[in-house]
């Protein structure tokens, strides 16, 4: 439009006072002609004349003023025609650029980030008025919207920013003071957590709950574990010491007693999955040496306690000893070893162990005629060897190499593989000269008697107090009670008589006296098949 609506010319007058001003015009020029001509005319006729004039010139004073209302009604109707139309051309024109021109543009503007009113000054104001109320109405709306949008995104970036914190930094925090201390995290955690939307913080919390319960659970579970496998040790014990009583009562009868060695071997064997199963569950094994334990006992006492100890061969020399509080912790890592060895490898080939002498320590070897293990394989067993684990984060059913990576944590033993130059695989355990001492010579005379904590070494009821990871009383056998399982050694058990009257050391039990003298156990029998009780692999 060339012109705005305002700008148009003033209206006319309406049609009723045209006809008004019609009127009096038309009277002014019909009345003085009306009052002439009666004037004018004859007496007798005058009334007459000004009757019928004054009636005609009345009817032509309105005809007058109905014609000219009606040109002016017929005049506002055309105008008034003519504005409608342009107004709705103008209405479309209007309508057409703002679907076409500005809501793209504001469009365009949000999307990029651009503030509407900026948008709606880059272009010229709709001349129409509804159009420019209805451009007003949707910037309004739009600008709205794109601030409430922008909050939205600002909250959204912010809740994403602290649970990705909660993830990698509150997360990890929980997990540390739980772990210190329990019954305080929460307080602690409370003192130490940032400030954060209301919606993280319920999940927090709930977090937190759920770890804390969890750890409760865990514990209670970790406690539960220790308490059974303290009571098979208790219970192991008592029928240790009956072996014993049995051993020296029938120690004369070849055939009772290696029946009795057998079933001793195989409570030995039993007495390593109990010890495994305290030693994950938080605790340490029952038993307790005051002496320090010759490092050819600490081998041959492992070795009594795997199911194919007669596939193995010891090569040692000597006088080194584990210190007696080290001196189990040592033998089960290694009896785990072994049996980790034996069970991968063809039961018709040898597993040797090689312990030898350093400046850093005894290097105690373990190597397999086995099919070696892959990369993946060896990585998952590093791992559990570097990382020590328990009941609650083992990795699987398989506990072995757990047992042994919680035993080289505790007592400082150092368990890497390499290749066996046999085909299989090689452990080396690393014993620090920390848990070392030399014992000299070994003496001629009979080996000194295993000695226990407690009063009664007989006792059969065994209260058990327990360490778990967090802290807490320690796992064993307190006052009272047996300290567990006797292992294999021959300088810890009093020599028991054979059947022909040869001295038979009882710590040496299975392990050494069949290798001596297989056919002693089972006369006539190929001692390097293993028999039906071959078990499983522990790892």
């Amino acid at each position: 439009m060339t012109a705005h609506l305002s700008d148009r010319k003033r209206p006319l007058p309406s049609p009723g006072q045209q006809a008004l001003v019609a009127l009096l015009v038309a009277s002014a020029v019909i009345v003085p002609a009306w009052s002439w001509t009666v004037s004018e005319s004859p007496d007798p006729a005058r009334p007459a004349v000004g009757l019928f004039g004054g009636v005609a010139a009345l009817l032509l004073c309105v005809a007058v003023a109905v014609a000219v209302h009606q040109v002016a009604i017929a005049r506002n109707a055309r105008e008034h025609a003519a504005r409608v139309g342009a107004g709705a051309r103008l209405l479309e024109e209007e309508a057409g650029r703002v679907v076409d021109v500005l809501l793209p543009a504001l469009s365009h503007a949000v999307s990029e980030g651009r503030a509407v009113h900026d948008v709606l000054g880059e272009h010229a104001r709709p001349a129409h008025p509804a159009i420019d109320r209805l451009s007003h109405a949707v910037t309004t709306r739009i600008a709205g919207a794109e601030r409430r949008s922008a909050e939205e995104r600002d909250t959204a970036e912010r809740i994403e920013e602290q649970v990705a914190s909660l993830a990698d930094l509150d997360l990890p925090l929980m997990l540390l003071r739980i772990r210190q201390d329990r019954p305080l995290a929460e307080e602690t955690l409370s003192r130490e957590f940032r400030r954060v939307d209301p919606v993280v913080e319920r999940l927090r919390r709930r977090v937190l709950g759920e770890l804390l319960a969890a750890d409760r659970r865990r514990d209670t579970a970790m406690l539960s574990a220790a308490d059974a496998g303290a009571r098979l040790q208790a219970h192991l014990t008592t029928l240790l010491a009956q072996l014993r009583g049995l051993e020296e009562r029938y120690g004369d009868r070849a055939d009772v007693f290696t029946d009795l060695l057998e079933v001793d071997h195989n409570v030995s064997r039993t007495g390593r999955l109990a010890d495994g199963l305290v030693v994950l569950a938080g605790g340490r094994s029952g038993r307790r040496w005051t002496r320090p334990i010759e490092m050819e006992s600490i081998l041959r006492g492992a070795m009594g306690r795997i199911t194919a100890y007669r596939r193995v061969r010891l090569h040692h020399t000597g006088t080194t000893a584990v210190v007696g509080h080290a001196a189990e912790g040592v033998m089960q890592a290694l009896a785990e070893v072994m049996d980790n060895a034996a069970c991968f490898s063809a039961h018709d080939t040898d597993v040797h162990v090689y312990a030898q002498e350093e400046d850093t320590g005894v290097s105690i070897t373990v190597e397999d005629s086995g099919p070696g293990i892959r990369h993946r394989e060896r990585r998952h067993i590093e791992s559990l060897l570097a990382e020590p684990r328990d009941l609650s984060t083992l990795p699987g059913s398989r506990t072995g190499l757990a047992v042994v990576g919680r035993l080289a944590a505790a007592y400082g033993l150092k368990v890497s593989l390499r290749p066996s130059a046999r085909g299989g695989l090689g452990v080396v355990m690393l014993i620090p000269p920390a848990l070392l001492t030399d014992v000299g010579p070994r003496p001629e005379a009979a080996p000194a008697e295993e000695t226990f904590e407690g009063e009664d070494a007989g006792a059969r009821t065994h209260e058990v107090a327990r360490e778990m990871s967090g802290g807490g009383a320690r796992l064993g056998a307190p006052a009272g009670t047996r300290s567990g399982i006797e292992p294999q050694d021959e300088d810890i058990r009093p020599s028991m008589p054979w059947g022909n009257g040869t001295g038979l050391s009882r710590g040496r039990a299975l392990a050494e006296e069949v290798w001596e003298h297989p056919d002693r156990l089972h006369p006539g029998s190929d001692p390097s098949p293993l028999g039906d009780h071959e078990t499983a692999p522990p790892w």
